[in-house]
């Protein structure tokens, strides 16, 4: 029996100007004198997922979730001024506008590097970290997930070699998509749309053909473009930036909740990053990368509530 959480209609349900021409969506949830907790989306590119509510407290947490620029129902669609510094900066704008001096932070794979890195840049306002299936960015990691070399393409050598069309090295392969997806060929915008989601649902749920899939033409597109607009100019951020930065972690409490065979981001990186900043680790098994499955969902939602605890001793 699942023990996840249930919530309401939102307390706010909004669009937010940040500047540069870009508004983001956000919803409020939960109690609005409860622990604030900002809910970072995947991706790079999916958009705020109300799924993630049944994580937090309804009765103790303060939900906010929010679609991150030209993602979902933030608006524009567009490239122009979104880097991950950007990105950032809109959670701090999010952050004054709701009057939040310290918050924490959630999110999963792409959700939990941003996470990462604000809380490295404003450790002083950060009172914790929730974060499951975890992407640290580093060229390793887009080797592991693009390279011929890495654990997606030999686990699935068929599926690589039509992912790849036949283009070595990883830094190669990026940016052929990234033109390609950015092209005026409808056709060829298409095809490539087509591919890179069918490879990244086939390493995001380990071939479990249950798992959610993009059927709409318009949605793929978005997604790939954003995809691969971030991985082929590294996310803008340094090699190994994450990891390097450790020491800014180790000021308050984080929980990472990681599956063993995740195809998409490495257990090993985040085991060293746990380690290293004296984190709580919760290792799971026979699940990918999908944190719909009914043990990985609950494990997040105990990490929310040891969370509470954690924080109310303090």
């Amino acid at each position: 029996m699942s023990l996840v959480y249930q919530h309401g209609d939102p307390l706010h349900q909004f669009h937010l100007a940040v500047g540069d021409g870009h508004q983001i969506a956000v919803e409020e949830f939960g109690v609005s004198n409860g622990v604030p907790v900002l809910v970072l989306h995947g991706g790079p590119g999916t958009g705020l997922c109300r799924n993630s509510l049944r994580f937090f407290n309804p009765n103790k947490y303060r939900v906010i979730l929010f679609s991150q620029r030209g993602c979902k129902d933030s608006t524009p669609h567009q490239f122009d001024h979104i880097t991950t510094d950007s990105l950032l900066r809109d959670i701090q704008t999010l952050k004054n506008h709701f009057d939040i001096d310290k918050t924490l932070l959630a999110g999963g794979s792409w959700g939990a590097t941003l996470a990462l890195l604000f809380a490295q840049q404003y450790p002083e306002q950060i009172n914790g970290l929730i974060l499951w299936s975890t992407f640290l960015a580093s060229r390793e990691d887009l080797h592991w997930l693009y390279g011929a070399n890495g654990a997606a393409a030999q686990f699935y050598p068929e599926q690589y070699q039509q992912f790849s069309m036949g283009v070595d090295g990883t830094d190669e392969l990026l940016e052929r998509y990234r033109k390609g997806l950015f092209s005026e060929d409808e056709l060829r915008r298409n095809k490539l749309a087509t591919l890179w989601c069918d490879w990244d649902h086939l390493i995001t749920t380990n071939g479990n053909e249950h798992g959610l899939r993009l059927n709409c033409m318009d949605s793929q597109l978005q997604k790939a473009k954003y995809m691969s607009y971030f991985f082929s100019h590294q996310c803008f951020i340094n090699q190994r930036q994450i990891i390097e930065n450790v020491a800014e972690l180790k000021g308050f409490p984080i929980w990472f909740i990681h599956s063993r065979h995740d195809l998409m981001c490495r257990y090993a990186a985040v085991y060293e990053l746990a380690t290293r900043c004296n984190a709580q680790l919760s290792i799971l098994n026979g699940v990918g990368h999908d944190s719909n499955a009914e043990c990985y969902s609950e494990a997040v939602r105990r990490a929310a509530d040891l969370m509470l605890c954690k924080l109310s001793k303090r």
